[in-house]
């Protein structure tokens, strides 16, 4: 191994170790910080929520804290409070107005009670728990109204066992005489019901340590305090909470907070607790209610089984065993770390308290620790890489030194050798190029051999096609001259138009002869491929070459462009033209048709005759040079070899196929690539085809210059006439195109 590289690897190695070494302080600082940082976000979280449940608490009593305070004051509350033994026609408008106004306002119970502590009307007067007729007196709130205060006081309905929050308040008669005391009892269990769908943990303890409201109905009526036996004694003997036997809260570990600081409680978990009926006698602080009324308490029962439902139980609690224990089967109680804080309501003397499941604290930090190890392993593995890298690095250097050095001394033993292969490489391309242009010179050459031989087997035609009109204008030269010697100058100006007619009709076909004997530039784009094949097609009727045989080419209205040559296309349908002639010519009804269809991504030409046909042994042959079915001296073989060259030149193919019976004969189908050029056949002329001379110009080529000018006859000299090659074609504005060959360049 290199010097370098064991270096290295030897200061990587150490600084995985000290980073693996300081991972555990990383997790534990991280986790110490994101515990501090979380418990501060937390306290602050828990006094925010704590402050909006004892708004909501506080809001819920004063709801109905101005009802006895108002009806204190009330004319019916006065003038029933001063009658020593009012009947019950006195009483009656007064309960009724207290029955409507519980029912408007959503108070419990509303009742008035004169100063010994006995119910004179009540807003439940009419019902089997009326409150008419019971004395209250040893309640609290009775006696806090008595002292000239308003009362506070949470506890179970002596007559409905129901727990409420009471508000009383005293009845001055003359403005000083306290005759009477004003009661309102409200239900706190709809708060007690938002509160436990509110998914927080909050309960509340009165004065005495008892959890009096909680979101959590196993939590209520319990002891946070640990009361002592004597003032549980008192208590239960007081039916403040009801039949609940106020079991202690199961702390294990931790205190309750003072205000305002967050600590650390565990408690068990336990199932909802409900009150039992006990045999402890009513305490002694109330006999005045029992002793000194006309109705008497209900008996006390002993401590039973409920068996009742769950509607039945108070407070909408299911009922507990018969010891007082819960039904559940026994089980160890899981418990359960809560971070509390807690507030005081100083007017009621009772405590708020806010417990928060300690798990998000743990499953936060937990989280905190894993992403500080995951990054600090990260920046571990990225310096490893980093170190790694560059120990890569060192070694490619050297690598590379010695492998530039060791390069060298093997170019200097291999420049000899690349010398000389250089030299017989450029010896042979040179070769190959001269080969190459030898080949192109042969393959015109070739293409033009055939192209004059097929002007050699049209010369018979063109001779005759040529013959006949010489001797018509003949006889018209001769016809006009003994016209004009006579005088009669129509039948002379209409012998000289079909003269003329007939020079224009050999111009033409000397200029297709002349057009298709060129040597064409080879320059491939968008070729009109029907303009081309009418070209074809008027050179092959004007020379003879398909004797009586009827083309039939159906030419569409639209242009459709390939790329290709056009010189070289038209030859290639004069070819195969000239073959579907030569097969169909011992046919009675000879025929020749042409088609064009468009593909997905090509342009179809077919040529098919009437003949016999293309045998299985020719088939395979039929492209091959040289090779022919014809008479000796009719052709060379080259026709079809020539035409298969030409359209693979243009990137496109030909093939051969036998036409199904009764009409049999063959199929020539020329595949072409369409071009991108559109356009109509209406709205483009083709300046290669614009009569015999346009013809002559479009071969010509882009090297050849062309000339337009226009002439006037003599008839009208303000329109112009076009001229072609061969004369005028008729009156009207016309443009003549001219060719000038090199020595006419003047």
């Amino acid at each position: 191994m290199l010097k370098t590289s064991q270096s290295v690897r030897r200061s990587a190695r150490l600084v995985l170790v000290g980073m693996l070494l300081l991972l555990p302080v990383t997790v534990f600082i991280s986790m110490q910080g994101w515990r501090e940082t979380r418990i501060v976000t937390l306290e602050e979280e828990g006094r925010n929520k704590l402050e909006l449940y004892r708004s909501n608490l506080q809001g819920a009593i004063k709801e109905h804290e101005y009802l006895p305070i108002t009806l204190a004051s009330d004319k019916r509350i006065l003038a029933l409070a001063g009658m020593h033994h009012p009947t019950a026609e006195d009483t009656n408008e007064v309960n009724r107005y207290l029955e409507k106004l519980a029912a408007d306002s959503g108070a419990s119970d509303i009742y008035f009670m004169d100063n010994t502590g006995e119910t004179i009307a009540a807003s439940n007067w009419n019902s089997n728990a009326s409150f008419v007729g019971r004395n209250f007196g040893f309640r609290p709130y009775f006696k806090q109204a008595m002292g000239g205060n308003t009362g506070h006081y949470f506890a179970f309905g002596i007559t409905s066992n129901v727990p409420g929050y009471y508000i009383s308040h005293p009845v001055l008669t003359n403005g000083r005489d306290i005759a009477g005391v004003m009661v309102v009892k409200t239900h706190l269990e709809t708060l007690v019901n938002r509160w436990a769908r509110g998914g927080e943990s909050v309960l509340v303890e009165d004065e005495n340590g008892i959890v009096i409201i909680s979101s959590h109905p196993e939590w209520r009526f319990r002891d946070l305090r640990g009361l002592p036996d004597g003032q549980r004694r008192n208590i239960l003997k007081s039916r403040k909470y009801g039949e609940y036997p106020l079991t202690a809260m199961p702390v294990t570990k931790g205190d309750w907070p003072r205000d305002g600081v967050m600590s650390t409680l565990e408690l068990a978990s336990i199932p909802t607790e409900t009150p039992v009926e006990h045999d402890t006698p009513v305490s002694d602080d109330r006999p005045n209610d029992v002793n000194s009324t006309n109705i008497a308490a209900p008996p006390l029962k002993p401590a039973k089984l409920h068996t009742a439902p769950l509607g039945n139980s108070v407070a909408g609690f299911p009922p507990p065993g018969p010891d007082g224990s819960q039904t559940a089967s026994a089980r160890a109680p899981a418990t359960t770390r809560y971070l509390t804080i807690g507030s005081t309501l100083p007017r009621q003397g009772w405590r708020i308290f806010l417990l928060t499941d300690k798990t998000v604290l743990d499953q936060s930090i937990l989280a905190a620790a894993f992403i500080a190890g995951a990054i600090h392993i990260i920046i571990m593995g990225t310096i490893f890489m980093l170190l790694q890298r560059r120990r890569a690095m060192l070694e490619q250097l050297e690598i590379r030194d010695w492998s530039q050095r060791e390069l060298e001394h093997q170019v200097k033993l291999r420049t000899a050798d690349l010398m000389n292969t250089n030299v017989r490489l450029a010896e042979e391309i040179t070769e190959r190029q001269r080969t190459e242009d030898a080949l192109r010179t042969a393959q015109a050459d070739l293409v033009q051999a055939g192209k004059l031989a097929a002007l050699g087997q049209m010369s018979a035609g063109i001779a005759h096609e040529i013959n006949q009109p010489l001797t018509a204008i003949r006889s018209y030269a001769d016809n006009a001259r003994q016209f004009f010697a006579r005088g009669q100058t129509e039948p002379v100006e209409r012998n000289l138009t079909r003269i003329s007619e007939l020079t224009e009709r050999m111009g033409r076909i000397t200029n297709h002869l002349k057009t298709f004997a060129r040597r064409p530039e080879y320059h491939s784009g968008p070729v009109d491929v029907a303009h081309a094949i009418q070209k074809a097609v008027d050179l092959v009727r004007e020379t003879g070459r398909v004797a009586n045989a009827v083309i039939d080419f159906p030419r569409p209205d639209h242009s459709i462009f390939v790329t290709a040559e056009e010189t070289q296309l038209e030859q290639v349908f004069v070819n195969l033209l000239t073959n579907a002639a030569d097969a169909s010519r011992d046919q009675d009804d000879a025929r020749i048709t042409l088609n064009i269809t468009r593909g997905a991504d090509r342009i179809f030409v077919s040529v098919s005759d009437n003949g016999s046909g293309i045998s299985d042994q020719t088939m395979p042959q039929l492209f091959d040079p040289f090779f022919t079915t014809k008479q000796f001296g009719d052709g060379l073989g080259l026709g079809l070899s020539i035409c298969y060259g030409i359209l693979r030149s243009f990137g496109g193919t030909i093939r051969a196929e036998n036409l199904p019976a009764p009409d049999g004969g063959a199929c020539f189908i020329v595949e072409l690539r369409p071009s991108d050029k559109t356009g109509t056949g209406n709205d483009r002329r083709n300046d290669q085809y614009n009569g015999a001379a346009g013809s002559t110009a479009g071969k010509a080529g882009a090297k050849t210059p062309v000339h337009e000018f226009a002439l006037l006859t003599e008839k009208n000299t303000s329109t112009p006439s076009t001229i072609t090659a061969t004369g005028v074609h008729g009156v009207g504005t016309g443009v003549f195109r001219s060719v000038l060959r090199p020595k006419d360049n003047r």
